[in-house]
Formats: C-alpha cells, sequence, structure tokens
C-alpha cells in the first residue's frame, strides 16, 4: 500500500516531463528584430566554413497596403522557413528590396528554434512591415537564410516583385509624391467689361502659382501674368483689367503653374478657356397651367424683397469700401484699375548693366523678367532688342531709349567703378579702348552730361544687390542719383517707379497696382543671386569680368515669353 503513492507519483512527473518536452515550443516563441545594412557587403557568416546550414526560406510575399502608423503606402514583407530539422542551424535571414536602389536588412532571430513547426502546427513565418514606396515603381525583394550553404558564395534566395500602382489609384492618393497630381484649381475665368476675373483653389503644399493670361497657342507670348504665393489651401480671386480689346474668339487661356516642392518647374500646368460670364438674372419660370395661386405669387414677391435688399446691402459695402481706399491710401489688390476714358501708360523702364560675367547677366536677366510680370511696367533691356542694336547701332539705339524711358534704372556691379575711371578719369589709351565696345561704356558716354550737369537726376536711379557688390562700388558721378539696395529696398523702387512715369493720369486712376508696395523676390531672383554670390567666393577678382554670354535672349524668348525683337525706332 506505501508504494502505489510513490508509482503514481513517479508515472505523473514522466507525463510532465514529457508534456514540457513535447509541447515547450509553444511557451517560447521565437521573434525576430531588423537592421538595416550595407547592401553590398556580404553577411560575416559568408567568410566561413559551418557544419550545419538552413534550408532555402521556404516562401516569400510582398504586399502593398497603408500603414497604420504613418498612413502612407508601404510593403509588408512576409516569408515563411522550411519545416525540416535544419532550422535549428538558422541565426538571421537577409531581406533585400531592390528598385532605384537596393536596401538590404538582416534579421536577426532572439532564440534558437527548438521545433519546426511554429506553436499553432504551422510553418514558421515573420514580417518586415511599414518599407517606404513610390507611386508607379517596381520593386524586387529578395531573401535568404544566414550562415549560406557553402563558403565565399550567396545562398539560394526567394525572390517576389510589387508593382505599385500610379497617383490615380487610391493606395497611392496619400503619398507626398501624388499632392501635386490631385490638385484641382477649379478654375473659373470669364471676362467682365474687359476685365479678366479668374478665381481658383490653392493648394496648402505649393510654394508660389504663376497666373498668365495668353494665347491658348503654348508658344504665344503672355498678355498679363502675375505671382502669387502660397494661400493654404483657401480661394482666392485675381483681376486683370485691360486698356486693349481682347477678342474670344482667337482663344484666350488662362494658365496657372503650381510650384510643389517634388516636382517645382517640371510641375503641370493649368489652362482655362477664357469666356464671358454669365450674369444672374431673376428667371421666373412659369407653371405649365397659367393658373398661379395668390400663395406662390406672395413667395415670388418676398424673394424677389430679399434679392433687391441683398444687392442694396452689396452695394453700400462697395462704396464704403471705395471710400475707404481712396481715403486710406490703401489698397490689397495688385491689380491695376484705371478709368475709361483715359487709360494709365504703363512705365518704361531701361536697364543698363555692366556685363561682367555670366552668373551676372542671369541676375539682370532675372530682374528685368520680375520687373516685366509686374503689370503697368515696360523693360527696356540690351539682351532682348539684340536684332534693334544690330540695325541702329548701340549709341542711336541707346539715345532713342533715353528719350523714350520714363526711368533708367543703371545696375552696379564689381567692376562698375573701374569702367567709370576707364571712360572719365585719367587713364592709359588702352585700357580706354579696352571698354570702347561695351554697351555699359558706351551708355555712361551718353547720359554722363546729364549726371555732371545734374539735370534729370530724376530719370535715373542707381540699384545694387546686396552681397554682391556694396556701395564703395558706386562712383562718385552717381551721388546725386537715388539709391537702392535690392532687396532690402525693392519697395521704395517700386515706390519711384509709380511716380516716374510723366504720362498724364487722370484723377480716377489715381489707384496703382501696387500701392501697398509689399514685394519680395521671387524663387527665381534668389536663387540666381545665391548662385553669383557663390560664385564670387570661388572667383579671383582677375577673373571677374569675364565676356559677355551670347544666346541669352533665347532663353527670354523661350522661358519668359517676352517679345524681344520689338519694332524698331
Amino acid at each position: 500500500m506505501k508504494k502505489a503513492p510513490l508509482a503514481m507519483q513517479a508515472q505523473a512527473t514522466s507525463f510532465f516531463l514529457f508534456c514540457l518536452f513535447r509541447f515547450g515550443v509553444a511557451t517560447d516563441p521565437v521573434s525576430v528584430t531588423c537592421q538595416q545594412v550595407r547592401a553590398s557587403v556580404p553577411p560575416s557568416e559568408w567568410y566561413h566554413r559551418h557544419n550545419n546550414t538552413p534550408s532555402d526560406v521556404y516562401d516569400l510575399k510582398a504586399q502593398l497596403y497603408i500603414s497604420e502608423e504613418t498612413q502612407l503606402p508601404a510593403l509588408n514583407i512576409t516569408w515563411i522557413l522550411s519545416a525540416d530539422g535544419s532550422i535549428q542551424a538558422l541565426k538571421a535571414t537577409r531581406i533585400c528590396v531592390a528598385s532605384t536602389k537596393t536596401t538590404c536588412f538582416r534579421c536577426n532571430y532572439n532564440a534558437t528554434f527548438k521545433s519546426s513547426w511554429n506553436p499553432q502546427k504551422q510553418r514558421w513565418h515573420f514580417h518586415y512591415m511599414d518599407y517606404p514606396v513610390n507611386p508607379a515603381t517596381s520593386y524586387t525583394v529578395r531573401a535568404s537564410n544566414i550562415p549560406t550553404s557553402n563558403i565565399n558564395e550567396y545562398a539560394p534566395e526567394k525572390s517576389a516583385r510589387v508593382q505599385t500602382p500610379g497617383c490615380d489609384h487610391v493606395t497611392m492618393m496619400s503619398h507626398i509624391k501624388c499632392k501635386a497630381a490631385h490638385w484641382k484649381p477649379n478654375i473659373t475665368a470669364c471676362l467682365v467689361n474687359n476685365g479678366v476675373v479668374i478665381n481658383f483653389t490653392t493648394s496648402a503644399n505649393a510654394h508660389e502659382y504663376d497666373v498668365k493670361l495668353s494665347m491658348c497657342n503654348k508658344s504665344s507670348p503672355s498678355l498679363n501674368r502675375t505671382s502669387i504665393p502660397q494661400k493654404n489651401g483657401s480661394r482666392i480671386s485675381i483681376t486683370f483689367v485691360r486698356n486693349d480689346v481682347l477678342d474670344l474668339a482667337e482663344n484666350i487661356c488662362v494658365k496657372i503653374k503650381p510650384y510643389f516642392k517634388e516636382c517645382y518647374h517640371s510641375c503641370k500646368k493649368h489652362e482655362m478657356v477664357l469666356q464671358h460670364c454669365k450674369t444672374n438674372e431673376n428667371i421666373i419660370a412659369s407653371p405649365r397651367n397659367e393658373a398661379v395661386s395668390l400663395e406662390e405669387k406672395s413667395n415670388n414677391a418676398k424673394r424677389y424683397l430679399i434679392y433687391i435688399t441683398g444687392i442694396c446691402v452689396v452695394l453700400i459695402m462697395l462704396g464704403v469700401g471705395v471710400f475707404l481706399i481712396k481715403k486710406l491710401g490703401k489698397t490689397n489688390e495688385k491689380f491695376l484699375f484705371t478709368s475709361v476714358t483715359e487709360p494709365l501708360q504703363p512705365v518704361k523702364v531701361l536697364i543698363i548693366y555692366a556685363a561682367d560675367n555670366e552668373k551676372f547677366q542671369n541676375v539682370i536677366l532675372a530682374f528685368a523678367d520680375f520687373l516685366h510680370s509686374f503689370n503697368g511696367i515696360k523693360v527696356i533691356i540690351d539682351i532682348w532688342q539684340r536684332r534693334c542694336i544690330a540695325e541702329m547701332g548701340p549709341a542711336q539705339w541707346l539715345a532713342a531709349q533715353k528719350e523714350k524711358a520714363d526711368k533708367i534704372i543703371i545696375v552696379i556691379s564689381k567692376s562698375a567703378k573701374m569702367k567709370w575711371d576707364a571712360i572719365c578719369c585719367e587713364t592709359t589709351t588702352d585700357q580706354r579702348l579696352s571698354y570702347s565696345e561695351d554697351m555699359y561704356s558706351i551708355a555712361l558716354n551718353i547720359f554722363c552730361s546729364d549726371l555732371q550737369s545734374n539735370s534729370n537726376l530724376r530719370k535715373y536711379c542707381i540699384v545694387y544687390f546686396d552681397a554682391t557688390c556694396c556701395a564703395k562700388d558706386i562712383p562718385g558721378i552717381y551721388s546725386p542719383c537715388e539709391k537702392y539696395c535690392l532687396g532690402k529696398d525693392i519697395n521704395k523702387l517700386f515706390k519711384n517707379l509709380h511716380n516716374s512715369s510723366h504720362k498724364v493720369r487722370s484723377k480716377s486712376s489715381s489707384l496703382w497696382p501696387y500701392f501697398n508696395y509689399n514685394i519680395l523676390f521671387n524663387h527665381k531672383m534668389k536663387d540666381v543671386i545665391l548662385k553669383l554670390i557663390e560664385w564670387q567666393k570661388v572667383q579671383p577678382t582677375s577673373n571677374l569680368f569675364e565676356n559677355p554670354v551670347e544666346g541669352l535672349e533665347l532663353q527670354c524668348a523661350e522661358d519668359l515669353q517676352i517679345d524681344i525683337e520689338n519694332t524698331c525706332p
């Protein structure tokens, strides 16, 4: 009787050990940790011989899904291990994803596999999730086990391919590169009394918008143009008031180009054909039967009263707004309001500069385009009228432009003082001759009498770009002229241009498109100035004066859409 409990205890112990040996894996699962490694460097086990190596990866899958963490499209990579005894030799699995570049990960297992099957009696399978992907891209995923089967040889691998859809697919709509493709401006463009009213919805992701009015033919020059900064997804309205008559039979288009970070200069343009606006008319739909009840007539009368009251309120608010604008002298709109009987003539601005080098000429081109893009300013510059200069000769052309121009802007560069000394001071004959055919030097010879006699000084102003040169580079002959350091004095310059036209204006045309002078350089101006600054840092002073680069006017005609071959006087 005493041995029975001992026998039962021994049987219970044996059963417990059997269960622990048989089912112990179920309470000790294996996890994996993945770290990125260099794709060109094989695993360290590749150089050593191993007595035992694991079998190949049984299966590999890669699926596209939306990550719960980032809410962006990503890859879910799943690999399945072979169910055999060699799994005990498995240390890690190498996963590589290849598209435009190859990215590899080493996924280490935290424990040795004690069973060929997982606790659910299935093959072991693991995941690497949230690998970011781009739209319309092909990805190849490869997986191989570590250690490799043979020394100095890559192990056999499983592979899977995934082709991500384009931005039109619902899975990719949240991708940052697809925001530009899915932007819908909802443009409306109408002609009202020869003024063009444009409405569109901005995007919260674009830096800037170019709005142009031109013929629908892509090669035609712009009729009006302006730049709009970021408006954070709001709907904005723009008005181009024109003095000449627009013929809608010629298919005039409004073209809006956004500047997104992902595409910038290559972003898609959106176009809308200009049409006549439809006026709001109160249309009374008569019933099919001619009998109209007294109740319906009463309701219609109430509607008319509401409409009339609303129109009166709007007219009163517009009247108050116009009064406040005239009273305070402020306007936030960058558009030109002129009288019908006496249109405001654009200010003609002649730009004179010293062609030091290609980088400086790029700054001059961007500056001329920047001024030309504003309604009410017409720019005259030699680069845009090479044919006229060739026909008339530089001196005759400059003399004619001097008479036509309302304002002459002289842009100062590093070589300005040196060239002035060569022209108006005592210098050697060789040095004087070296500048004899330079357009800037010819201009100084023509303007020299005005500058020295202090006559017509209101017509001249001196401009130099901050960080590219300084006030000490300005020759003393320019001391009586107005001077502007750009871009901090850009608003003062526009105020000067506003007051420079000698054309007669009526009192009703006193509202100027830039009356608040809240003007900043655009991205193109900032970019070319920065490149000039960087170039000057690495160039010695002796190399600052290079020959001007030919053919820049072609860039203006193509990129800026400006008519460079104006009729010669």
